[in-house]
């Protein structure tokens, strides 16, 4: 029992070190234990502890730990075991326990055990006095005890000086100098004398406040401020049913997924979760919107409970998530949709007392009557504060009232209250402002309204007779002719494939299918209200009797259909009628519904258009105007089409004066039934040039860009033995491997490849050979058996004998001779009077350097800065001037210097000044670099 006592001490020590260390002791231990067998020696698991948490144990408490944690046969240690009791976590297996009450908390914020004098009875009383009224002054204004001593604190070990305790103490007033002598007296370090624990204070101030938060409470529930108002009124005790309708009206109204708040509570997916995880969840998800009481919530736990205690909150979820829906209806054809009750989704609105939907009526009548006279637009204004961009319907009772305001309809605090009674939604306390708009604007509907549905507001104003008898509206007679032009139209201009839309449900391929399933392709075409085109049931009707199957009048010949429509783009049969002459698909192109035809109009509406174009048309030109963004402005959408209102306000903003005769013809032309076609009016009114035809120019330029001569070739070698000397320096010095270059041409490995190849793969390698040198070569290793291949096997060979020789392994006498390229400065030719000339030059400038003992290497490599042994002529120059060795030679001489050092670097004619200062130093007798 001691050796147990002394090792709970030990670790409750180590413990409140872990947590003020912010340290994971289990982490430390992992690298003593590579198998992660959760076992360490006696000396790594104490060796651990020093080096972690700088705790060093006697003898007696190494051995009470040990005894704990127990010897293995090899002598390990458990630390697994021990690090589990030092962090305290909770029995995940224990799902009937909340982890709250498993976990352990230390005693204090940064581990420290408490710190505070015990004082006498009197002084304990005046201290929680003392505490509470501190509490209630920080809470008020919002001040934290450890932000206002944290600057005196810089290594956050929760204690300050008193001086500091004194100079930085934040109140309140009422505390004296006895009071603050109290707390300095119980707050006082017991092991460091002078030094407060401010950090203890704290959290006692912090304790005083939940404790009064707590005392708060019981009060509050007696002044009715967090009662829940339906346990106060006895009603029946709802069934089940009720209440999963009830859950499934809200779940659908809303939106809710109500999977997203159990499936946290389910890591491993099983579907089941416990009691009070379900009820958290279902309460959290549609608690408030379905107005849940706890009997409510109860019924639904009981109705799922498993008989282990667990809930099965799959089955629920999948109840809700398929509201008013079966799931996987496609296979169930039969199946009976349940349909929610008429009315229970709509915002329904709170019945009054009979007094305040009198005064109510005369509220919303005063406003109607300001509203009428005034012409108010009130629910565009209302729709700016909507909150989402699907539009919820609702606006928070703040926006209400602001709206109100800036709309000048001022009511007064109790008539804004009647009103928000009246409209607020009691789920989400948000304001249903349609009904609110259409109580007081006799020209907006919110919804239509049948006869078998209520009013959205009692008795408010009367309903009009054309909105109760709602009927469907006739559509206008259409011909077919006019009606097929209309899908063909849409067709070529959308370029759409038909037999796509009706091919999946005529599986026989028997060319017949049924109205439902034509109808269904026509909507898949985009001919629906959502589509390209409306087609209504007239002109449906008219498709379906032209179409109709005279074998089987229910079914429609679909591939008639199609091959009528899918004209505009070719013409069947036409293998078999070579002469036929098909119709240009411009011919099929119709204009926009509603487009008045131009050319039955009398010449004075052309002339009077003709003036105002003229008109318009010199004045945009005179100003230098930009039309086309101002329209655009109102074409959100791209269209092409905005209202006539919008085409006068945009002449308006361009400032185009114009007379209301001349507007009437402009929109006479543009008009039709999607608004006025903008993009029609501006390129009448500044037409483009046509964009020419350039691809015949073109193509007789490239003609004659490639028809011209080749420029000659400039240093060009004109014997093969020097392309070969050519190709070897360039392969030694850079290491190239010519076959890797050319063996991708060779995919059966003959040996050979085309020409065109060869060139390419020569070129691929980098080896700047001239058109002369290739063709050199290719008749050097031209083929026998075919005169357009190259034996490109025996040139690699020829120009890898650079590295070694073939078949050494049966020749090993041989004595191979590595190929050395000369230097490129040597191969460099002069003229026997050039070279004579240039000795010259050089012999003055290596008697001078011999008399003055100069160095040449230096100054020529503070200008080579990359070290490739090789200057520019302009720098060698300088070189030269600097060391006065330019008076010895002329321009001439330096020229021709220059041309006998010269060397290829990068595309650009450089000097080796390394060999020319060799020359000299031997010219003038000196050793190698040693002058």
């Amino acid at each position: 029992m001691a050796a147990a006592a002394v090792a709970s001490s030990i670790e409750e020590n180590l413990r409140v070190i872990a947590q003020t260390k912010r340290i994971r002791v289990n982490e430390f231990f992992q690298d003593y234990d590579k198998l992660r067998s959760g076992f360490v020696s006696a000396s790594q698991f104490f060796r651990c502890l020093w080096q972690t948490l700088s705790v060093k144990l006697s003898e007696e408490e190494e051995q009470a730990l040990c005894m704990k944690y127990g010897f293995t046969e090899d002598g390990k240690i458990n630390y697994k075991k021990f690090c589990d009791a030092i962090e305290l976590k909770f029995d995940p297996k224990n799902i009937y326990g909340s982890p709250d009450i498993q976990k352990v908390e230390t005693p204090e914020y940064l581990g420290t055990l408490r710190s505070k004098r015990p004082l006498t009875v009197d002084a304990e009383s005046r201290l929680v006095d003392i505490l509470r009224r501190m509490q209630h002054f920080y809470n008020i204004r919002g001040i934290n005890l450890r932000t206002q001593y944290e600057d005196f604190d810089k290594h956050h070990q929760g204690v300050v000086s008193e001086s500091q305790f004194y100079r930085n103490f934040p109140g309140p007033g009422d505390i004296d100098d006895e009071d603050i002598k109290v707390l300095v007296e119980k707050y006082n370090d017991p092991k460091s004398p002078g030094l407060i624990n401010y950090l203890n204070l704290h959290h006692d101030v912090l304790a005083v406040h939940k404790y009064v938060e707590q005392e708060k409470k019981p009060q509050l529930l007696s002044m009715g401020k967090s009662v829940d108002m339906v346990a106060l009124f006895p009603r029946e005790d709802p069934t089940l049913a009720e209440i999963l309708d009830k859950i499934r009206i809200a779940v659908f109204k809303n939106g809710i997924r109500t999977i997203e708040f159990f499936k946290d509570h389910d890591k491993l997916r099983s579907g089941v979760i416990t009691d009070n995880q379900f009820v958290c969840g279902l309460a959290l998800a549609c608690g408030k919107e379905a107005h849940l009481s706890r009997g409510e919530i109860q019924k639904l736990v009981e109705n799922y409970r498993l008989p282990d205690g667990r809930v099965q909150y799959k089955q629920f979820c999948d109840a809700m998530e398929n509201a008013f829906n079966i799931p996987d209806l496609d296979r169930k054809p039969t199946e009976t949709v349940q349909r929610p009750a008429k009315g229970s989704l709509f915002r329904a609105l709170k019945p009054l007392v009979e007094d305040e939907e009198r005064r109510l009526l005369g509220i919303l009548s005063a406003l109607s009557d300001k509203v009428e006279k005034e012409r108010i637009m009130l629910y565009q204004y209302f729709k700016d504060f909507d909150r989402s961009t699907a539009y919820t319907r609702i606006v928070t009772p703040s926006q209400f009232a602001r709206i109100l305001h800036f709309l000048n309809l001022d009511v007064s605090p109790g008539d804004f209250k009647l009103i928000i009674n009246k409209f607020q939604d009691p789920a989400s306390g948000d304001v249903n402002y349609p009904a609110f708009v259409q109580a007081i604007d006799k020209q907006f509907v919110a919804t239509t309204i049948t006869e078998e549905k209520p009013p959205i507001v009692n008795d408010i104003r009367p309903i009009p007779k054309s909105i109760v008898e709602t009927k469907w509206i006739e559509s206008a007679p259409v011909s077919f002719e006019d009606l097929l032009a209309r899908i063909r139209h849409i067709v070529l201009t959308n370029r759409l494939r038909i037999n796509e839309s009706f091919q999946d449900f005529d599986a026989l391929r028997s060319g017949s299918i049924t109205m439902a399933q034509f109808r269904r392709g026509l909507s898949s075409m985009g001919l629906s209200k959502i589509g390209f085109h409306d087609l209504n049931d007239n002109q449906f009707n008219l498709l379906a009797a032209h179409y109709r199957n005279p074998s089987k009048p229910d079914q429609i010949l679909w591939m008639n259909f199609v091959s009528d429509i899918e004209s505009v783009f070719t013409q069947t049969g036409l293998e078999q009628m070579p002469s036929a002459v098909v119709q240009p698909q411009e011919y099929f192109r119709v204009p926009k519904p509603g487009t008045i035809d131009w050319s039955n109009v009398n010449k004075e509406h052309k002339d009077l258009y003709e003036a105002a174009m003229d008109r318009i048309r010199k004045r945009v030109e005179h100003r230098s105007v930009q039309c086309r963004p101002v329209f655009q402005d109102f074409d959100r959408h791209n269209k092409g089409h905005i209202s006539r209102t919008q085409f006068r306000q945009a002449l308006t903003m361009l400032e185009i004066p114009i007379e209301e005769s001349e507007m009437q013809a402009l929109e006479a032309l543009y008009s039709n039934d999607y608004g006025v076609d903008y993009r029609k009016f501006l390129e009448d009114l500044q037409p483009s040039d046509p964009i020419p035809f350039m691809y015949v120019k073109r193509m007789e330029e490239i003609r004659k860009a490639n028809s011209k001569e080749a420029l000659p070739e400039q240093g060009a070698v004109t014997d093969l033995e020097s392309v070969f000397i050519k190709i070897k320096t360039k392969v030694v010095k850079e290491r190239i491997r010519v076959y890797e270059f050319m063996k991708d041409y060779d995919k059966l490995h003959s040996g050979r490849m085309l020409k065109t190849s060869f060139r390419r793969a020569l070129n691929l390698a980098r080896l700047s050979l001239l058109e002369s040198e290739v063709a050199m070569l290719e008749d050097k290793f031209q083929s026998i058996q075919d005169y357009d291949y190259v034996n490109y096997l025996a040139f690699c060979q020829e120009i890898e004998s650079v590295f070694t020789k073939d078949n050494l392994e049966k020749t090993p006498e041989d004595v191979i001779e590595q190929f050395k390229p000369d230097e490129e400065w040597k191969v460099t030719e002069l003229t026997a009077e050039e070279n004579e000339q240039a000795n010259k030059c050089l012999l003055r400038i290596a008697e001078k350097v011999y008399k003055n003992r100069m160095q040449l290497f230096p100054l020529f490599e503070d200008y080579d800065r990359i070290h490739n042994g090789a200057v520019s002529q302009s720098q060698f120059r300088r070189v030269l001037t600097e060391m006065e060795l330019a008076n010895l030679a002329s321009d001439i001489d330096v020229k021709l210097i220059c041309k006998k050092f010269q060397v290829q670097v990068g595309g650009r004619t450089d000097i080796n000044y390394i060999a020319f200062c060799q020359t000299v130093n031997n010219l003038a007798g000196f050793d190698i670099n040693m002058p």
